[in-house]
Parts: C-alpha cells; structure tokens; sequence
C-alpha cells in the first residue's frame, strides 16, 4: 500500500473515531486531522520521546493528563502520531492548565479550546485498544494492549503485593486485628436492595460496627475511600433490587464526586450516613414493579431514559420487541395504568426534581419534557399533584405519587 492508500484509509478513520492524528514520513508532514497550525511542533518532544523507545506501538501520558500514541508502519518509513487523548471531559476550571502546558498563545486560545472540546474522550483502555486496531489493520501484525502498555516494573506488583499481604495477615493475627464489618455490611445491602427504607432509618445514623482496614495515606483519604467502596456495593444493590441501571450508576457518580469535593472527614462521614437511604428509598419507589414481567420492566427504564424525548407506543412496543396492541395491553394488566399515563406521571415526577433542585425556567422544563405548550405543562402539573408548578417550587413539597411505597 503506498503512501495515498494510507491518507486516504485515514482520512476515512477520522471521520469515523475523530481522534486526531498526524500522519508524517521522515519529518514530512503527509497528512494532519484536524488541521491545527503549529500543533505538531509542540507535540514534537512527545514524538521524539517515543520514536527513542524503538517499539512499533507505543504511547505516553502527559503532565496535562493527555494522552499521545506512536505507530510505526513497516513500509515507506511512515509514522502515525494519535492524540491527544483524554480519559474524562475537559473540565471548564482545567482548560487554563492545559493550555498553559501545551504553550498554547494567548491570540489561538479560543481555537485551541474549541479543539480540545470536541475531542473524543474514554477509558485508557480504549485508546490502547484503538492503537491495537490501528497496528493491526496497517501492519497486520497482533500487539495486545498488554504488549503495547507492558511495563517490567509493573509486573513485579505481583510479587510486591504478595509480600505485603503475607506480612499484613502475620501482622492482623498477632495484634488481633482483623476486619469485622461482613454480617453489617451484607445486611446494609439487603436493606437497599429489598427498599427497606424504615429498617434503614433506624441503622443509617449508626455506622458500622467493627475495624476498617487502611486503604488511604491520611485520615481524609482513608474515608473518601471507604465512601467510594460502600458507594460502590450500595449502587449495585440497589440495581439488584430493580433501580434502574442508568440511575444507578449516575447516582453513584455524583455522590462519588461530592464526596471528593470534600475538605473534612466529617463531611465525608455525613454523607456516608445519607447515601444508604437514598439508594433504599428509589428501591422502594420501583417495588411497585417487583412482579412485572421483564419486557414491561424494560419498557419502564426505556421511558425513563428518555423521557426527554418524544415517546410512542410503537416505538417502546418495537425496543422490547412486542407487537403494539400486546404491549398496550400487557402494560395496563401488568402496571395497573395505561402507557400514556405512566408517560405523563413519569414526565410530572422529572418535572417536580427540576422544580426542585434546579432553577430551570417553566419554559425550559416543559421544552425539555416534550410538553406540546407551557399552558398544557401547567394544566397537566396541576391536575396530578393538585398545585401549580409555581407553587411546588415554592413549597418544595413531594406530591403523593413520589412519596415511599
């Protein structure tokens, strides 16, 4: 394959994955996605340090948390520079560090920003698995994303940990020492996936009885860590117990990130004591659904994953593969209401969590929720919680339907 073939896969690349890349022979710039002038040449130390390693496949990571890929192609002495590659969303309050460090000037800042903003972002792993792909499809030669991060002194953690733990153990017997939270922890998670939300009351203000092991450098540490591993059991409980993935998952992230805001191990503790209750009390809000069938059980997570998006009976029936007049029919049997009013409950019940935790204007909440007019949205709002969105906000009271079953 000659030099165009390659510009021309590549180009169809981009468009596909949008990482960018730059495509040179010898110091000759061939082809670069996107194109942004001058970027290369502050990437230059980062290409020169890889080139020095000598490997078809390699990459590195930044002082700015990016990451740069390398590929060596065997034929026309080419090579594919890949990156940056970032594992989160660029945050607002970062962007200035990343700039400073990649020497961006003042007069191409806002381009750069743009940039940076539009980049494709994932878990290492994934850019590791793209540079194998990549490897393998100009190559034709397999390097595992084990072969491409292979790190010697990373494999010695093996021996490492097992010396430490051997020491660990000799070390919990002879003082006595040992980590005795099991039993309270298990029954903890059976309260959240069972929606028990009164036992919780009566345990959530007690914390677990018996000894931590030390899993932090400082105090602070020590219970943000703790915080993330019984973030981490509570969530999956909870899925277990019915609560739907999506939220799940989008409540343990923010409670994660809460928590690591924190300054204070008091603070920490406090919002461990809260968690195990939230959790309880949106399992018990799907209890009412513990009978229903698998497909209706899907159907319900559909709507609520895109309730801010027009929803069709058709188009449900068709994501949980029945046929429309079964679905409808199944849905009110197996619920006890009808599609389109679990619909308009559901969208009512987002509806008040923006009211109340959000300064959203009406106009926007009821644009969001696919309200066909903001007079329509108020109606709706008042006939099922018997006051008008204006006044929730206001009493930031729960209406019935949100309370615990």
């Amino acid at each position: 394959m000659n030099s165009d073939n390659y510009i021309v896969f590549m180009n169809y690349l981009f468009n596909v994955e949008n990482i960018p890349f730059c495509l040179f022979q010898g110091e000759e710039v061939l082809l670069q996605l996107p194109s942004i002038g001058g970027f290369i040449e502050k990437a230059k130390p980062y290409i020169t340090s890889l080139k020095k390693r000598d490997r078809q496949v390699s990459y590195i990571s930044t002082s700015y948390d990016a990451f740069y890929g390398l590929i060596r192609i065997n034929e026309h002495d080419l090579w594919i520079f890949i990156g940056p590659y970032f594992t989160t969303p660029i945050r607002k309050e970062f962007l200035p560090f990343v700039l400073e460090a990649m020497e961006i000037p003042e007069q191409e800042a806002d381009r750069i920003k743009i940039f940076l903003n539009e980049l494709p972002y994932g878990p290492l792993h994934h850019f590791l698995s793209y540079l194998s792909c990549l490897n393998y499809s100009l190559n034709h030669e397999l390097l595992t994303i084990e072969d491409i991060d292979y790190n010697p002194d990373f494999h010695n953690q093996d021996t490492r940990i097992q010396t430490k733990f051997a020491s660990k153990t000799y070390e919990s017997r002879e003082n006595e020492v040992f980590h005795n939270t099991y039993l309270q922890e298990m029954h903890r998670l059976d309260l959240i996936a069972s929606g028990n939300v009164s036992e919780m009351k009566k345990t959530m203000f007690n914390p677990l009885p018996g000894k931590y092991g030390i899993i932090g450098g400082d105090a602070l540490r020590q219970a943000k860590n703790i915080f993330i591993a019984g973030c981490t059991m509570y969530t999956r409980a909870a899925i277990a117990g019915g609560l739907d993935i999506e939220e799940a998952y989008s409540l343990s992230d923010i409670y994660i990130q809460t928590s690591e805001s924190y300054t204070s191990v008091a603070d920490v503790e406090r919002l461990h004591r809260r968690m195990p209750l939230d959790f309880a009390e949106r399992v018990a809000r799907e209890i009412r659904f513990k009978n229903v069938s698998q497909p209706i059980i899907s159907a319900i997570h559909y709507i609520k994953e895109h309730i801010n998006q027009p929803l069709q009976a058709e188009l449900i029936a068709s994501h949980v593969n029945l046929s429309t007049s079964y679905f409808l029919k199944r849905f009110k049997t197996e619920t006890g209401v009808g599609v389109s009013e679990f619909i308009t409950n559901a969208k009512i019940e987002e509806a008040c969590l923006l009211l109340s935790y959000t300064d959203k204007s009406l106009t926007e909440i009821s644009n969001y929720l696919y309200f066909s007019s903001q007079s329509y949205f108020q109606n709706v709002f008042k006939k099922i919680t018997g006051m008008t969105p204006g006044q929730f906000r206001n009493s930031k009271k729960r209406p019935v339907f949100m309370k615990n079953v």
